[in-house]
């Protein structure tokens, strides 16, 4: 095998390598919405069968969970952009040595990210959700804090 021949393959490995962490990175958040959305259910289900349960303690107790698990996913979010930009660096670098930089040049053309009119990067876009569930367990929790003190 010659050495244009085996850059090729390295870089269609590496391609396959970053395309399986967006998979990956796709899979982790249907995960945290699943397991968010089941854990507003379920503390709306137990808002309805109290049965003698402090609304404050359940709402602290939804409100850690709630807020934890938003910032467990927002630094999964920021793992895998770290990881995606380690993972496409080498891919240009490679690119440099091939008859095409697809990638480099795909990056060219939506302005590397920089007008949201051309590109609206993903981590971005994906940042807000736990942000926001982040917010909702945040009220929950200190509405519980302000039931359990008064």
């Amino acid at each position: 095998m010659d050495e244009k021949q085996e850059l090729l393959e390295i870089y269609k490995l590496h391609a396959g390598l970053a395309d399986s962490v967006s998979r990956q990175r796709g899979t982790t958040n249907r995960f945290y919405i699943l397991l968010m959305s089941g854990l507003s259910v379920l503390f709306s289900a137990l808002l309805q069968l109290r049965n003698g349960v402090p609304l404050g303690g359940l709402m602290v107790g939804f409100g850690l969970l709630g807020t934890s698990l938003a910032v467990a996913w927002y630094i999964h979010i920021r793992s895998y952009r770290q990881l995606n930009s380690g993972k496409f660096k080498p891919l240009h670098e490679l690119e440099e040595k091939l008859a095409y930089p697809f990638f480099k040049r795909e990056w060219e053309l939506l302005e590397e990210g920089e007008n949201p009119n051309k590109y609206w990067k993903l981590t971005v876009v994906e940042t807000f959700v736990p942000i926001i569930f982040f917010s909702l367990f945040a009220v929950v929790l200190f509405i519980g804090i302000y039931l359990l003190l008064r």
